[in-house]
């Protein structure tokens, strides 16, 4: 489906390429950061000239796409009559949800089972014993991550507790909701013992779980540890305790369907018809704050350094704020965390540069002495060490 071969362009026709969005949840979070990663690639690599609708809007449902005369068309596809509408067209189209309905159709999309592994570390390394999913998983992308989620717990020997819904209709016909009232989770929340990590299928789902601890009085991070998907910066930081938050790469997908996409109008076959992109990183905030360790030093020292990620610090400043013997400190903090402090500072100082790669386009200079590090070879090296790749490297893998 949707092989099309690119239309022989008209001479003296418009030299730009016609494309439609039919991204239906772009006013969320999640759906704005692939229109981004459309945008990013069209300026830099190809032209295209984005269809407006009725309102003069530049997105469109699948339903007003039938007699469509464009070139190609970037879409989500949820329903089977979205399905109908797609494959009535003439033009090659990318599909970017997670829709079991779309198998036939080009598509780039999230890697939502290693979304739900990396929830499972992170939430494992808080040192919980007792684990929560919620999210109506009915829904696929939400399944995708608890599946993802509760197996990599079972192979760290812990298990599980789903707390499912129904998801309600929105949007017209075109996608369930995953949204819930925070009633609807308190009685669910109150029998899950405590302390307990809890992984939510999004960050609207995060948001009202967090609103549900609130009016039970439940503490977050000290009682219920929550992560959330998709990083949404306004739900993330009006929770009633900020939100940790997984990067899905939204922008990379809509980056590599752009790409997709563009090949499909040349009449050329895409290399893979399936691109699964791999969640970018966690952007830690409070609700997964568990540095109450059974001693207060090891709390402070890494409070300290999470706090200062954008500048360079050694282990010399951990000391000064943490007034004990070094050899003291530095035993018990790798019996809390696994590693040594020098190496908490580099690893923190390299999530730093990650997130200002993947988010801005300052150059990896700039990018090494906003993330701590004042020597740029030993940004080169610490950052190879770490993330298996060089700077460059991984802001190409992030679409920029």
């Amino acid at each position: 489906m949707n092989a099309h071969p690119a239309k022989k362009r008209r001479r003296n026709a418009n030299p730009y390429k016609r494309v439609a969005l039919a991204i239906i949840a772009h006013e969320y979070s999640h759906g704005r950061g692939k229109i981004k990663g459309i945008i990013d690639y069209y300026k830099k690599h190809s032209a295209w000239e984005i269809d407006r609708n009725e309102l003069s809007q530049p997105f469109v449902l699948p339903e007003h796409l039938r007699g469509w005369d464009g070139d190609g068309v970037i879409c989500e596809i949820y329903t089977p009559g979205d399905l109908d509408n797609i494959a009535s067209l003439s033009v090659p189209c990318v599909n970017t949800s997670s829709s079991e309905l779309a198998v036939n159709v080009p598509s780039v999309r999230t890697d939502n089972h290693e979304i739900g592994c990396m929830a499972a570390s992170h939430l494992t390394e808080c040192k919980l014993d007792h684990f929560a999913f919620v999210g109506p998983i009915g829904l696929r992308h939400a399944r995708e991550r608890y599946e993802g989620f509760s197996r990599s717990l079972e192979k760290s020997g812990t298990r599980c507790t789903l707390v499912d819904y129904e998801p309600r209709d929105a949007h017209g016909l075109h996608f369930s909701e995953e949204l819930v009232s925070p009633e609807k989770l308190l009685d669910a929340l109150t029998s899950l013992e405590k302390p307990v990590g809890i992984m939510a299928a999004s960050d609207r789902i995060g948001f009202t779980v967090l609103e549900a601890c609130r009016k039970l009085g439940l503490r977050s991070p000290e009682e219920v540890a929550l992560i959330g998907v998709d990083d949404d910066e306004i739900l993330c930081n009006l929770a009633y305790s900020s939100m940790t938050s997984i990067d899905p790469q939204a922008r990379a997908v809509g980056f590599a369907a752009a790409a997709m996409l563009d090949k499909l109008m040349d009449g050329e076959a895409p290399e893979k018809p399936h691109i699964l992109i791999p969640p970018a990183r966690i952007v830690f905030r409070n609700s997964t704050d568990m540095t109450r360790s059974e001693f207060p030093e090891v709390a402070r020292a890494l409070r300290f350094i999470r706090n200062h990620s954008d500048r360079f610090i050694d282990v010399t400043n951990v000391l000064d704020v943490v007034p004990v013997s070094r050899r003291w400190l530095e035993m018990k903090f790798k019996e809390e965390v696994g590693h040594g402090i020098f190496q908490e500072i580099r690893r923190v100082h390299v999530e730093r540069a990650k997130e200002l790669l993947a988010t801005t386009d300052w150059p990896v200079a700039r990018v090494a002495k906003e993330s701590g590090f004042n020597n740029p070879e030993r940004f080169d090296f610490a950052f190879q060490k770490l993330a298996a790749m060089s700077a460059s490297e991984y802001r190409r893998t992030r679409g920029r």
